[in-house]
């Protein structure tokens, strides 16, 4: 007996001859809990809980383990632990045979918590009438008494129904029932036709009883079972707890479900009954959507719609009852072929053996569509656009049940589904989809076998896909190239062309950069335009080991066929650059000329007004400040300026080129490049180029005539050591060398008398005035020191304000005064010079002793008396003279 609260545990009742002994089986242990010694040998015995009813060779008995000790034998006198309730028969001798007669086996059985029923006949042979009575385990009669025509072979309870063996029929008792009548009854229209191996002998209650699909029948008719493995599609709804058992058959004693009737529904091809009767059964309650029997019922529908070529309700079912898309890839003799070793074969997919056979009788989709078409279109024209048709439709069914189970399946399935629909999608051209199935992180696709499939029907743009999803990125763009250069391989509608291969190209890894290389390599051969998106990607390290000549000469070729030739050429010089290689310095000047040429092109044309507009600008910000240079003052607007490729923006980075020191470039090249291609546009860059060549003259003449740049002539011609004066640009500057003895004054003043010259020689009279003014009032000094300033004052005009040429004329004013009051000042100090010298003497006489005169000493010079006038003594000649005659 197992315990109805956990199936781990069972309690075993062993009846020997002189002893009953009680088991528990607990996992895999069996361990001896109980014995308990008895007198009679055992016929029948049952037990609940702490009662055993016990049918011996002398009476019916219940006894209670509980008070029975190890060792007591149970005998009468025990009327605590023991009670007797009736002998039962014993064998009697037939008076006229004189044989003995012995009586039914004594049964005893479990009909309740604390509640044992035993058989007892009125006399000793089969065929006589007994009752089954009913007891508690105190003895007493809580149900009616069943009576039974003759005596049961076995006789089983499963509440709330007695069921009894008969030697012609089974009958089953309502327990529930005053009476306990009858309620059913098996086999008894059978005992004709039945053999009587065949009827049942004994019964066995069962918590449960797996039945096939095929199963003998209670109403005679009996199907070949099945041999090996059965369905399982109809275990639950069969589930059965009372088993009849006859000498060479098993029966189950179930009513059949209403599911049964849907599996023959299905078998005789009545689909929409069928799907009909199953949604009744989950309505009513009488069936689990989620179980095995509605399960297997809806697929088999499904199986019977798709081989209609109902495709729509065939998907439906499919994804209601759960088919395993592995089964219906096996309608598909391509993908069969195709998954080769990955897919499964039908035979090892679970599933119902009904369904097994159901779907390997469908045989292949092209065939079913092939007869659908000529059913549907006869023999005519339209039979091969039809079958096209129907094809396409199996395909997207398939197609849209492997999506549906994707989401779903999982384990060994995974990888068939996903590889089936990348041959899905790459045979119907769906790019997005296949795509997308890549880019998962968690795509099982082979992608091997992706490849292949995408070789063998040329679909390099879906092959290079795969690559991609995998890493490769050589491979990715070695197709990539052949699309775009090879004009024999049909290009796929679905690639983007250069700017999808511009982008993946970007999106490489820095760590790439041998692939960046070689593609750059490739594209500008290619397209020069496109392959300045490669050379932005990289490094300065890879930059510096590029072919530059190779690269230009690419560029030139392709020049004249494409617009912004230059631009690509400055490209790569800037970066030639900014990576240092070692071609750099060479191709500066080409850059520059490149410049100079796309800045004239910004100034042509209907641009023109563009220069006249930038020039005004400037004369506006110079009107304020005269010492403002067009250089500062560009600078200044490019870096307030968005677009880094405007005409503004290109003509300050040329003249921030122009101006870096030290210059690597050919300045004469370039200076004959702007002469040649924008001499009227350029007048800054020129002046610039002619100061870097030593020719300062000229570029100071540009300066102040042309480009109106005051403060940068300035700059250069009275402060040519300054940082930021052009004359830092010269190199072997001969003007240099040659007055390198002069002074500092001496270069100012030739510098302010050139740079005078130049203003003076200006057309705008009023701008001449103010620039001399500021000049003149600056370096006035300077001027009069040189050379007086009298050949500056008589080049005035004689129109222009005497507070122009004021500063100077108070500066030599002051010159004249100061000559009248050095003369004077000069006599003084000479005088001054000889009184210190006779002081001197004096001081050198005193130091050699006491002079003793007299009145007749006469001056050694004059010759007149001494008397008491002042005198010296003469070292040198030791003579003695008046002061005042030294």
């Amino acid at each position: 007996r197992v315990h109805r609260s956990t199936a781990a545990v069972a309690i075993l009742c062993v009846a020997r001859v002189r002893s009953i002994q009680l088991y528990r089986l607990a996992g895999a242990e069996l361990r001896l809990e109980h014995e308990v010694p008895i007198t009679c040998s055992v016929a029948s015995l049952c037990q609940y809980g702490k009662y055993l009813c016990v049918a011996d060779t002398e009476a019916y008995k219940i006894l209670d383990l509980s008070k029975l000790r190890g060792g007591s034998p149970a005998t009468a006198g025990d009327g605590s632990a023991q009670l007797e309730l009736f002998p039962t028969q014993q064998p009697r001798t037939d008076p006229e045979s004189g044989r003995v007669i012995r009586p039914p086996r004594p049964r005893t059985l479990v009909v309740g918590p604390n509640e044992f029923m035993f058989l007892t006949s009125s006399a000793s042979d089969d065929d006589a009438t007994t009752l089954g009575v009913v007891v508690t385990a105190l003895g007493e009669a809580q149900r009616g008494t069943l009576q039974f025509a003759a005596y049961p072979k076995s006789v089983v309870y499963d509440e709330p129904f007695l069921i009894a063996a008969f030697a012609g029929s089974v009958d089953v008792y309502d327990t529930r029932q005053p009476e306990q009548t009858l309620a059913q009854r098996f086999f008894e229209d059978l005992t004709d036709t039945v053999a009587p191996g065949r009827m049942p002998r004994r019964l066995c209650a069962a918590a449960g009883f797996l039945v096939g699909t095929r199963v003998a029948r209670l109403d005679g008719e009996d199907d070949e079972s099945t041999p090996g493995r059965v369905g399982r599609a109809l275990s639950a709804a069969t589930s059965a707890s009372i088993v009849a058992v006859a000498a060479d058959s098993v029966y189950v004693l179930a009513e059949e479900p209403p599911l049964l009737g849907v599996d023959r529904m299905l078998r005789s091809g009545r689909v929409e009954e069928a799907v009909a009767a199953v949604d009744a059964a989950l309505a009513s309650g009488d069936a689990s959507p989620n179980s095995a029997e509605v399960r297997y019922c809806v697929l088999m529908a499904g199986v019977r719609c798709f081989e209609r070529l109902l495709l729509d309700d065939a998907l439906q079912l499919f994804r209601r009852g759960g088919l395993d898309p592995r089964a219906l890839l096996h309608v598909y003799p391509d993908y069969v072929a195709f998954l080769g070793p990955l897919l499964s074969p039908l035979s090892h997919i679970s599933m119902p053996a009904a369904l097994r056979a159901a779907i390997g009788d469908l045989g292949s989709a092209d065939e079913l569509v092939s007869a659908s078409a000529t059913e549907m279109a006869g023999n005519d024209g339209d039979q091969q656009a039809l079958a096209e048709v129907l094809k396409a439709n199996a395909l997207e069914v398939l197609e849209r049940y492997l999506e549906h189970s994707r989401v779903r399946s999982g384990g060994e399935s995974s990888a068939v589904i996903d590889t089936a629909l990348a041959r899905l999608y790459v045979a119907s051209d769906q790019h997005s989809k296949f795509a997308a199935l890549l880019a998962e992180r968690n795509n099982h696709v082979d992608r091997d076998m992706a490849i292949g499939f995408c070789s063998a029907t040329q679909r390099h743009y879906f092959k290079s896909l795969v690559y991609r999803a995998r890493g490769e990125s050589r491979m990715v763009l070695d197709i990539w190239r052949q699309l775009l250069s090879d004009s024999e391989i049909q290009t796929d509608s679905h690639f983007g062309g250069m700017d999808e291969y511009i982008g993946y190209v970007e999106s490489l890894a820095s760590e790439q950069q041998d692939i960046l290389l070689a593609e750059y390599a490739w594209l500008v051969d290619i397209d020069a335009l496109a392959s300045l998106r490669v050379l932005a990607c990289l490094t300065d390290a890879s930059v510096a080991e590029l072919d530059a000549d190779r690269a230009m000469t690419a560029i030139e070729k392709q020049q004249q066929q494409i617009d912004g030739g230059d631009q690509a050429k400055r490209a790569l010089i800037e970066r030639l650059i900014g990576a240092a290689h070692p071609r750099a310095s060479h191709y500066l000047t080409y850059l520059l000329n490149v410049y100079v040429r796309q800045v004239r092109d910004c100034y042509s044309g209907d641009s023109a007004e563009r220069l006249l507009a930038l020039e005004t600008r400037f004369r506006c910000a110079q009107a304020e400040d005269l010492r403002l240079t067009f250089r500062s003052w560009i600078a200044k607007e490019a870096a307030e300026t968005e677009s880094s490729f405007a005409a503004l923006c290109l003509r300050a980075q040329l003249i921030d080129m122009l101006g870096t020191r030290p210059i690597v470039y050919d300045a004469a090249a370039v200076l004959d490049c702007v002469e040649r291609e924008a001499p009227d546009v350029l007048h800054i860059e020129r002046a610039m180029l002619l100061a870097a060549l030593g020719r300062t003259l000229e570029a100071s003449e540009l300066l102040v005539a042309t480009c109106q740049d005051y403060a940068e002539a300035e700059t250069l011609l009275l402060r040519p050591q300054a940082p930021e004066s052009l004359a830092q640009l010269a190199q072997g500057n001969g003007a240099r060398r040659t007055r390198q003895h002069a002074t500092k004054d001496e270069k100012t003043g030739e510098g302010v008398r050139r740079l005078l010259d130049l203003y003076l020689a200006l057309e705008d009279d009023e701008m001449a005035a103010r620039l001399v003014a500021d000049v003149l009032r600056r370096f006035a000094e300077c001027l009069c020191d040189s050379s007086g300033g009298d050949d500056v004052l008589s080049r005035l005009p004689e129109h222009w304000p005497y507070a122009i040429a004021e500063p100077l004329v108070v500066r030599q004013l002051a010159r004249l005064a100061h000559r009248e009051q050095a003369s004077s000042i000069e006599r003084g100090i000479r005088q001054s010079l000889a009184f210190a010298e006779q002081l001197r003497a004096v001081d050198e006489q005193r130091a050699a002793g006491p002079i003793l005169l007299d009145y007749s000493q006469a001056c050694a010079k004059c010759h007149k008396l001494l008397g008491s006038s002042a005198f010296v003594l003469v070292p040198e000649s030791r003579e003695i003279r008046h002061v005042s005659c030294g």
